[in-house]
C-alpha cells in the first residue's frame, strides 16, 4: 500500500505541468552563448538544411521527455532529447543533445 502511494505522489509530480509546457521549458532553456535550446537547435536547422520533424514528448513515471525529430535523408533521423523533472530540472537524455549545447 506504501508503495502504492509513493507510485502516485512519483506519477502526480510529473503531472505538475503538461507535456506542453515540458517542451515549452526546454525550448527556452539556456544552451550555447545567449541562445536557447530552441534558437540553437533553429541555427542547426538551417545550417544543414534538414527537415524539421517537430517536437515530441514521452511521460514517464515521475518526468517528461522532450525530443526534437530532424530527418536527415531518406528514413535517417536525428533525435535530440532530454528529461524534463518535476522540479523543472532539465537534461540532455542522449549525447546528440549533450554536444548541443557544447561550446565549440
Amino acid at each position: 500500500m506504501l508503495a502504492g502511494l509513493i507510485l502516485s505522489a512519483i506519477s502526480g509530480a510529473a503531472l505538475a505541468f503538461s507535456e506542453d509546457e515540458a517542451i515549452q521549458k526546454t525550448l527556452t532553456q539556456p544552451c550555447r552563448g545567449d541562445q536557447t535550446i530552441g534558437q540553437t537547435l533553429e541555427k542547426v536547422l538551417k545550417s544543414h538544411s534538414q527537415r524539421d520533424l517537430g517536437w515530441r514528448s514521452f511521460p514517464g513515471n515521475g518526468f517528461i521527455d522532450v525530443e526534437r525529430a530532424v530527418l536527415l535523408n531518406k528514413g535517417m533521423e536525428l533525435r535530440y532529447r532530454w528529461r524534463v523533472e518535476p522540479q523543472g530540472a532539465i537534461g540532455p537524455e542522449n549525447e546528440r543533445a549533450e554536444r548541443l549545447c557544447e561550446n565549440d
